[in-house]
This record gives structure tokens, C-alpha cells and sequence, in this order.
């Protein structure tokens, strides 16, 4: 059994919005969870998934809005809460930090709840 750190669900959470820049939904929809995953991919309007890859594509485009790591807010065995600042395409910042939320699913990390 392979044990996942908090440096894992960094990463996955950070590749999640790293896909953002590409317009390429099904290898962002996979750091979903399964269930988010199968919204996202059959693009169900007002599901959860379907707005996160929307605005998080809109800020992209019309803004350059990137994201980095700032802090974990709560880590738990399977589950965790990340904290990423966004950034304009000329590096100040926009808004405040928002949350992400990770769960361990199938033995890896993935986003269970997104803000953009």
C-alpha cells in the first residue's frame, strides 16, 4: 500500500489548475473525483464541475488568472483542505485565496470541491 502525503494532494491540486490553461477538459476532469469526473465529462449544466471548468477556463482566458500553493487548512487521513492564491496574468494578486477541497479515492488524491 502506497501511502499518499500532503505533498501528493499539492500536486494533484495544482495540476488541476495547471489544466485549466490547456482547453483539453477530459485531462482536467481526471484530478476529479470519480463522481465529479463523470459530470464534468458529460458537461451536466448547473453540476458543480460543469461551472468550476467554465469559469476556470473564463478566468483563464480573460484574465491569465493562475494559481499557486499558500497553505494546508486541514488535513485528515483521506481527506484535506488546500488554500491557493490566484494571480493576473501580470502577477497581482486577484481576490483573495480560495479553498480546494482533496479526498483520497481509489488510492490517489482528488478534488472533491473546487474554488476559482
Amino acid at each position: 500500500m502506497i501511502l499518499l502525503s500532503i505533498d501528493d494532494a499539492i500536486k494533484v491540486a495544482q495540476l488541476h489548475y495547471d489544466l485549466l490553461q490547456q482547453d483539453d477538459i477530459e485531462k482536467w476532469a481526471e484530478t476529479l473525483t470519480e463522481e465529479n469526473k463523470r459530470r464534468a465529462l458529460n458537461r451536466m449544466r448547473g453540476e458543480s464541475p460543469d461551472f468550476w471548468w467554465d469559469t476556470g477556463r473564463k478566468y483563464w482566458e480573460k484574465y491569465g488568472v493562475y494559481y499557486k500553493f499558500l497553505r494546508v487548512d486541514r488535513e485528515e487521513p483521506d481527506y484535506c483542505k488546500l488554500f491557493f492564491t490566484r494571480y493576473n496574468r501580470d502577477g497581482s494578486q486577484r481576490g483573495s485565496p480560495v479553498p480546494i477541497h482533496l479526498r483520497k479515492e481509489g488510492g490517489k488524491w482528488k478534488v472533491e470541491q473546487a474554488s476559482y
